[in-house]
């Protein structure tokens, strides 16, 4: 689950902010193996809810990490708005193209940190409901009939 969740976080981040790649190996963030302008993409899982025999809700939290470019040695903050702008047209919901995976992001939780000089830090937990597939059963496709006797 957690790669289609990066996948979506991705398209997200790619909407809003057309001109940064994404990073979402936790390594080479670490390592800062990326250049800036950039944005960090993390989701760990909360947990799980039963819906119905059906479907189940997942619970997560997102942590995005946008890191300035630097120019002349001074860094260029990056604006948290146009994630802001897109999530409030979209009503905190988001869905992805290449992942379907449609999330319903809790706007209560939502929390920007811009405290670093280098990066804006932003989290959030987010819902999304999964199906439960169905097993493959056998289907009877001929009827044998006994007529009664009389």
């Amino acid at each position: 689950m957690e790669d289609r969740e990066l996948s979506v976080l991705s398209e997200l981040i790619g909407e809003a902010y057309p001109q940064l790649a994404t990073v979402v190996n936790v390594d080479d963030w670490m390592a800062q193996r990326f250049s800036a302008p950039a944005a960090f993409l993390l989701t760990q899982g909360i947990g799980e809810t039963g819906r119905s025999h059906a479907s189940y809700q997942v619970q997560s939290e997102a942590w995005i990490v946008l890191h300035y470019p630097k120019t002349a040695g001074v860094y260029q903050r990056l604006s948290d708005e146009p994630l802001r702008q897109l999530l409030r047209k979209s009503q905190y919901s988001y869905r992805g193209t290449a992942s379907d995976l449609s999330i319903d992001i809790d706007s209560s939780t939502l929390r920007i940190w811009r405290d670093k000089r280098d990066r804006t830090e932003i989290a959030f937990r987010f819902t999304y409901v999964v199906t439960v597939p169905k097993a493959a059963e056998a289907t009877i496709n001929e009827f044998e009939i006994e007529e009664g006797r009389s």
